[in-house]
């Protein structure tokens, strides 16, 4: 016979779950706030946020239209690109009248930190300007998904209880 205790297994594996998504979420908040002070000391200079192009490109949008390690690759060591030839590297140097962007120096830490704080920039204009219809389908799946689940909890945890 099961106990009322031991049917509860479930619940402290919830609550790590949980912290681990919360802690994950304050990290990410902090290496956007890091990010942003790095953006603005080394990166405002030439490129905007959606305000257009100054000597870069607007960096608007970057992290969905490029690949990671690509961007990981141009903000901390573009030169190598334009040195191998790379396509998208080659384009933006044309379209900055033959300007390359200069290799800053950056660690490691430091260009994931603006990479997060462009992903947040991202993030926040996606909630301010409602939900693009690239993400409708995953929506709806996570809907069913979470319906389904639900509906499965609900029927594992029927019990028959025996009233004299």
């Amino acid at each position: 016979m099961m106990t009322r205790a031991s049917k509860r297994w479930w619940l402290p594996g919830l609550t790590a779950l949980m912290t681990v998504i919360c802690l994950g979420s304050i990290q990410a908040s902090q290496a956007a706030q890091s990010g942003e002070q790095i953006f603005q000391s080394f990166c405002a200079s030439c490129h905007t946020i959606g305000e257009g192009k100054l000597v870069g490109p607007d960096l608007a949008g970057v992290t969905s239209r490029r690949e990671a390690s690509w961007l990981v690759r141009q903000i901390k060591e573009p030169d190598s690109l334009i040195a191998e030839n790379d396509p998208i590297a080659m384009q933006l140097v044309k379209e900055a009248n033959g300007m390359p962007m200069v290799r800053l120096g950056l660690t490691d830490a430091q260009v994931s930190a603006v990479i997060s704080y462009l992903q947040s920039i991202e993030q926040q204009a996606v909630v301010a300007s409602g939900l693009p219809s690239q993400y409708v389908p995953t929506v709806i799946i996570s809907v069913v998904l979470l319906i389904v689940l639900t509906l499965i909890g609900l029927i594992v945890g029927r019990k028959k209880v025996d009233v004299r």
